[in-house]
C-alpha cells in the first residue's frame, strides 16, 4: 500500500493538470519515474496505455506488453511503466501499426493523436538552452529534457529542431521567425495553433509575446509557449479541432 513519502505513487488529488485522472476514483495514483520530461509535464507510460489508448486494461496488463518490448517512444523500446511520456513524443505499437504524437488539448491535458508511419521518422523538438561545450561546439537543452551536442552556431533559443528518430540527429533547424506556424503549449490559449503575425518584443524581465493568427481571428501567447511546427508549413499534422 502507498505511504506517505512513496515516490511510486501521489495523491490522485495531486496528479499534474495534464493527465484527465478522474480524481475521486481512487485515492492513489501512478507516479512518473525521472526522465525526459518533468513529472508535471507528463504521463506515465502504463497510465496512457490504460487511460488514453484503451490498448491495456489493466496496470499488470500494460506491464506484460511492455515487457514483451512492444511498445517505442521516439523510437526505441521502452518497458518502464513509470516511464514519462510527454509533449511532441511519439508513441508507436511497431505490430499493430499504430503511432500516436502527443499533443495538448485545450484544457492543457495530454492528448494522443494518431499519425502516420512517414511521421514516426522524426520530432520537433523546442530550443530552451544553448551553452559552450568542449572542442569549440555547442549544447542546446530541448523541451523535453534532452541535450544534443555540435556545430549549432546558427540555431537560437526558442527555435525547433526537427531530428531523425531514433538517432536523435539534427535534420533540419526551423527558426522562430514571423509567418511560420506555430503551436501554443500552454497558458490560456494552450492546444491552439496558427500562423506568428507579429513577435512583440517586450523589454526588462517581462517575456515577449506573439501574435497568432488563425482563421482569420488573432490571439497572444508568451514567447516560452510558442512552439514553432515548421517553415511556412506545418512539418506535422494536426487535428482539425483539438478537444
Amino acid at each position: 500500500m502507498a505511504k506517505k513519502g512513496d515516490k511510486k505513487h501521489l495523491k490522485r488529488l495531486n496528479t499534474p493538470k495534464v493527465r484527465k485522472a478522474p480524481k475521486k476514483e481512487k485515492k492513489w495514483a501512478t507516479a512518473s519515474s525521472p526522465g525526459p520530461h518533468s513529472a508535471d509535464a507528463s504521463i506515465p507510460l502504463s497510465v496512457a496505455m490504460r487511460e488514453s489508448l484503451k490498448i491495456a486494461r489493466t496496470t499488470k496488463e500494460a506491464k506484460k506488453i511492455l515487457g514483451r518490448g512492444r511498445v517505442k517512444i521516439d523510437g526505441k523500446v521502452r518497458r518502464d511503466p513509470k516511464y514519462p511520456v510527454g509533449f511532441m513524443d511519439l508513441v508507436e505499437i511497431p505490430k499493430a501499426g499504430e503511432i500516436w504524437r502527443v499533443i495538448y488539448d485545450r484544457r492543457g491535458h495530454l492528448q494522443f493523436y494518431e499519425v502516420d508511419e512517414d511521421e514516426s521518422q522524426f520530432k520537433l523538438a523546442k530550443v530552451v538552452g544553448k551553452h559552450p561545450y568542449k572542442g569549440g561546439k555547442l549544447q542546446l537543452s530541448l523541451h523535453d529534457g534532452r541535450t544534443i551536442v555540435g556545430n549549432f552556431e546558427d540555431i537560437d533559443v526558442k527555435d525547433t529542431v526537427k531530428v531523425g528518430l531514433p538517432d536523435f540527429e539534427v535534420e533540419d533547424h526551423i527558426p522562430c521567425e514571423e509567418g511560420n506556424p506555430a503551436f501554443v503549449m500552454g497558458g490560456t490559449n494552450v492546444g491552439r495553433k496558427g500562423k506568428i503575425k507579429e513577435i512583440m518584443e517586450i523589454g526588462g524581465s517581462s517575456s515577449n509575446r506573439f501574435v497568432i493568427e488563425t482563421d482569420g481571428e488573432e490571439f497572444q501567447s508568451p514567447e516560452h509557449f510558442v512552439f514553432i511546427i515548421g517553415k511556412e508549413k506545418s512539418e506535422i499534422s494536426l487535428p482539425e479541432v483539438i478537444g
